[in-house]
């Protein structure tokens, strides 16, 4: 099966390119914005829920639990949260420190498994 067609790498590639627009957005701005900017806030919700989307995606096809590993758990678990919860209940706290606290490790991840995986 070559690189491109391999279902896990293209998913961690998708992530990749979703978090890579996290990353851009996040330079934009920063936590007064994001409370301040409700445009802003929205993309920002949609690009972690189609972030946990490819963490699914990426566990599914590399035959793994989604809750095998705390990265991709973490990643649905806010995914679900954000897709299934009603805007004032949603927990800004929790979209922030991804956004600006985790969004390092989780590219670092993403690389090292794209680096890693022939």
């Amino acid at each position: 099966m070559s690189d491109e067609s391999r279902p896990d790498r293209h998913a961690l590639l998708e992530l990749r390119a979703l978090l890579t627009e996290i990353g851009v957005l996040s330079g934009e701005g920063d936590a007064a914005r994001f409370a301040s900017d409700p445009r802003y806030r929205w993309v920002l919700h949609r690009l972690w829920i189609a972030a946990g989307n490819e963490a699914l995606a990426y566990t599914h096809a590399a035959g793994q639990s989604v809750r095998a590993d705390r990265t991709w758990a973490n990643l649905y678990d806010l995914r679900n949260h954000l897709a299934h919860s009603r805007l004032p209940d949603i927990d800004e706290g929790l979209v922030m420190r991804f956004t600006w606290a985790r969004l390092g490790p989780l590219q670092a991840t993403t690389r090292q498994l794209l680096q890693s995986r022939p």
